[in-house]
Formats: C-alpha cells, sequence, structure tokens
C-alpha cells in the first residue's frame, strides 16, 4: 500500500467501525425502553434508572480503566469492546429477574468504555486546526449516521419482537470486531498503531489548550442530559400520551439523527466556530430554545410540529458536541486523557437525563421535563455571558 493511502484507509476504517458500532448501540439503546417494559413490566421510573445503568458503568470505567486502556494498543481495546458487549447483550436476552438484567447492563457498559475514547484519540493523533476539524467532523457524521438510521430499523424490528433488534445488535458488534481484525492483517498503519501511553511519552510538543474547552464541555453535559430524555423519556411519552406507534417514533429519533449527521458535514467543512466563544454561546441557546418549544406542545399538536423541533435539536446538538470534542481536544497532548474527560461528561449528561427525567415525567409530566431542560441547557450559556460581562466590566473600570 502506498504511504500516502495509509492515513486515508486508517481514516476510512476507523470511521467504518464507528458507524457500525453507533449503529448497534442506538438499537440497543431504544430496543432496551421496549424490552424492559415488555419483560419485566417496569414502570417509567424504574425504565429510566435501568437504562442509565450501562453509562453509569461506562462513567465508572472510563475512571478505573482509562489509564489501564492507554497501555493497550487501540485496536485491542476496540477487540475487546466488541466481544465484551455482544456476550452482555447475549446476556440481557437470556436473563430471567431483573436483576440478573442489571448485573449484564453493567458489563455492557464496562466493555464500552474500551471503545470511544481510544478511538477519539486514535484518529485525532497529530492533528490541528483544520486537519482536526475534518478528522474529527469526518467521525462525528460516521457515528451519527448510524445513530441516525438506527432508530428507524428499530421502530420496525421491535413492533415485531422486542428481542429481534438485539439480537440484530449483536451481529453488529461482531461486525466490528471482524472489521479491526480484517484491518490489522491488511494494513499496516493499523498493525503498527502505538498504545497512547507510548505515544504520548514520544511526543515533543508542548500543551497549547483552549481555556474555551471548559464552556463546550459544559455544553455537552448539559445537552447529552436533553438527547437522553429524547431517547428514553420521549418514547414513552409518545406511546402512552401521544398515541403514537413505534415506528412513529422512530421516524422523529431518525429525524433528529439525520439533522444531527447533515449538520456535522456543515461543522466538517467550516471554520467559523472555531476558538469562537460567542460562536458556543449562540449554539448552547438555541438548543435550550428548542427544548422550551417542545415543552409548549402537547396532544393536540401536529406530529409536523414535533417533526420540526426534533430537527432543530438535532443540527443544534450536533454544534455543540463538535465544539466540545475540537476544542476539548485541540492543543493537548494527552489525547486520549481528554476525550475520556468528554465521554465523562456526556456519560454523566446522559446518566442525569434518564434517570431524573425518568421521575420527572412519571411525578410531573413530560411539558416540565422539557422546561427542566430548558433549564439545563441554559445555565452554562447565562454563566458564561455573565462572566464575560464582568470581565469586561472590570477591564473598563480599572482601564485596561
Amino acid at each position: 500500500m502506498n504511504t500516502h493511502d495509509a492515513p486515508r484507509m486508517q481514516s476510512l476504517t476507523l470511521n467504518s467501525a464507528s458507524f457500525i458500532a453507533q449503529f448497534g448501540l442506538s438499537m440497543i439503546g431504544l430496543a432496551l425502553v421496549y424490552h424492559l417494559r415488555a419483560a419485566f413490566g417496569l414502570s417509567p421510573q424504574m425504565v429510566g434508572i435501568s437504562v442509565s445503568i450501562p453509562t453509569f458503568s461506562y462513567f465508572v470505567f472510563c475512571i478505573v480503566l482509562g489509564p489501564v486502556c492507554t497501555r493497550f494498543k487501540p485496536r485491542h481495546c476496540v477487540e475487546i469492546s466488541a466481544i465484551g458487549m455482544t456476550l452482555s447483550v447475549i446476556a440481557i436476552l437470556y436473563s430471567t429477574q431483573v436483576w440478573q438484567v442489571y448485573i449484564a447492563l453493567a458489563c455492557y457498559g464496562l466493555f464500552m468504555s474500551f471503545l470511544w475514547p481510544q478511538i477519539m484519540a486514535w484518529l485525532s493523533r497529530g492533528k490541528e486546526e483544520k486537519e482536526l476539524g475534518r478528522a474529527t467532523g469526518s467521525f462525528n457524521f460516521s457515528w451519527s449516521l448510524g445513530a441516525a438510521i438506527s432508530p428507524l430499523v428499530t421502530g420496525f424490528l421491535v413492533e415485531r419482537s422486542t428481542e429481534l433488534p438485539l439480537f440484530v445488535a449483536i451481529g453488529f458488534l461482531l461486525a466490528v470486531f471482524a472489521l479491526i481484525l480484517m484491518a490489522t492483517m491488511l494494513q499496516p498503519s493499523i498493525r503498527a498503531a502505538k498504545s497512547e501511553q507510548q505515544n504520548t511519552s514520544e511526543e515533543t510538543r508542548k500543551d497549547h489548550s483552549t481555556p474555551l474547552r471548559f464552556l463546550c464541555w459544559a455544553g455537552v453535559l448539559t445537552v447529552y442530559a436533553s438527547l437522553a430524555v429524547l431517547q428514553t423519556i420521549f418514547p414513552m411519552y409518545a406511546q402512552d400520551t401521544l398515541m403514537y406507534s413505534e415506528s412513529r417514533v422512530g421516524i422523529l429519533l431518525l429525524a433528529r439523527g439525520f439533522a444531527t449527521c447533515l449538520a456535522f458535514v456543515y461543522m466538517r467543512n467550516s471554520t467559523w466556530w472555531h476558538f469562537k466563544r460567542s460562536g458556543a454561546i449562540l449554539m448552547q441557546a438555541c438548543a435550550a430554545l428548542s427544548y422550551f418549544a417542545l415543552s409548549r406542545l402537547n396532544g393536540q399538536s401536529a406530529f409536523g410540529l414535533y417533526l420540526f423541533v426534533f430537527l432543530c435539536f438535532g443540527i443544534f446538538f450536533s454544534s455543540v458536541y463538535s465544539m466540545s470534542i475540537f476544542h476539548g481536544v485541540s492543543g493537548s497532548v494527552n489525547r486520549s486523557k481528554r476525550m475520556l474527560v468528554h465521554e465523562i461528561l456526556l456519560t454523566t449528561g446522559t446518566i442525569a437525563g434518564s434517570s431524573l427525567g425518568g421521575t420527572v415525567y412519571e411525578y410531573f409530566g413530560f411539558s416540565n421535563v422539557a422546561l427542566w431542560c430548558t433549564v439545563l441547557v441554559a445555565v452554562p450559556v447565562v454563566i458564561s455571558i455573565v462572566r464575560t460581562y464582568a470581565f469586561r466590566s472590570a477591564r473598563t473600570k480599572y482601564g485596561h
């Protein structure tokens, strides 16, 4: 293989693996909402808590196993993750007691912690500014395309059986393992990729991280809490109150996913938002407004209005996510650690959205859940604006 083709082929392999993996993971996440209700009769609150178990486990093991994963070659981490998650889903399917499902869900989150931080650090190695933006943008497009298509397919499959999409998802996880295994044999660049620990120890550049990462990290935390509400709480609300079928819910989630996917393409090919605080504030504020609009809708609202709000949130979500992953890793030497922070924050948001959102929905209704999300997403925006105004006032006062 031509040496100039190696980076392109490595990028193609990692982005393909990200697409396949996210397709399967999104299928598992949505199918679990229906499977836990059908198989075990869990309440909305318990479903919300249950689906937060793997994300909480992922959060814990990202922290615990993060330093361990950096000692492995990234391809080995991906292979371990694919096989481990496959076995966990099989355990869920054959569990007869709820506590058995909980253990399997915890293991599922454990093995997921081997996947995303390592792939994200791997694909961003040696890249900065525009090249980094294109690399992270391609990755974002790949996983978001899988997340976009998956809900619609899952909706149709779950109407036939709540177990069927889980079996199909197993096939996708095994496909990830097979892809990395074949790439290792065929691509020297994949085979030669060093562990993150070794790569960092050989790094000679100085750290030039941007402080804008903190606002962007706060944004990804809050929008992921809101996204968790759409993915785990809204399907129950749509089924119980709006009387939407599973496939119709799948269409809404598909629309949100495709909007996110297309917006990632735009973010990949644009640079106006690089290192711009105003851009981060604007996108987070728009995400908050989209949830406020959702809180105003009810059972009398047209399906098209829900569709429009889902499309808007998908666009603003992708912008906030892109800014977090770009500014978080830009100028950094230890990229695995930065990607770990990104993943921990979005996981924390997912846990909060699933568990707290489920509780608020059960006792106060979905409109109040959407209002809670509005306030949550708006908090970093307000704090940033106040801090910026206070800083400028202080500079003016003291003549600087």
